[in-house]
């Protein structure tokens, strides 16, 4: 995690100074940057192969509600939402519910997927 803060620039508090972490009221120690677990979560669901999934192109109503600290754990739970067809034959959106979880089940941060999905993929 603190490789993160210093590879972005984000050196905030609470992601690099474990004392500072803990004497405010909303993080139990050092925590990670919210934005490197939506990456991992990604990481967690995407399939590295060529497939329909065209591109990721955006998240919606993110919201942080549980810290993670350097030793938890998480899960990702994906739920297809809305499919919507575009004008064009070649691919439409795809709107997939996310929710982080960590090792207790808590949510640590729900939100919305934003994908453009290919209508049609050659078969391998």
């Amino acid at each position: 995690m603190t490789d993160f803060a210093h590879e972005t620039g984000d050196t905030f508090y609470a992601h690099t100074d474990e004392a500072a972490a803990m004497a405010n009221p909303f993080f139990p120690r050092r925590v990670a940057h919210g934005y490197l677990l939506v990456t991992w979560a990604a990481g967690l669901f995407v399939d590295p192969a060529p497939g329909p999934v065209l591109a990721n192109y955006g998240l919606e109503n993110l919201r942080f509600i549980t810290p993670v600290t350097y030793d938890d754990q998480i899960r990702v739970t994906l739920t297809a939402k809305q499919i919507t067809p575009r004008v064009t034959d070649e691919y439409g959106e795809v709107a997939r519910d996310c929710v982080l979880h960590n090792q207790e089940d808590e949510i640590v941060a729900p939100y919305d997927v934003l994908t453009l999905v290919a209508k049609s993929w050659p078969a391998a």
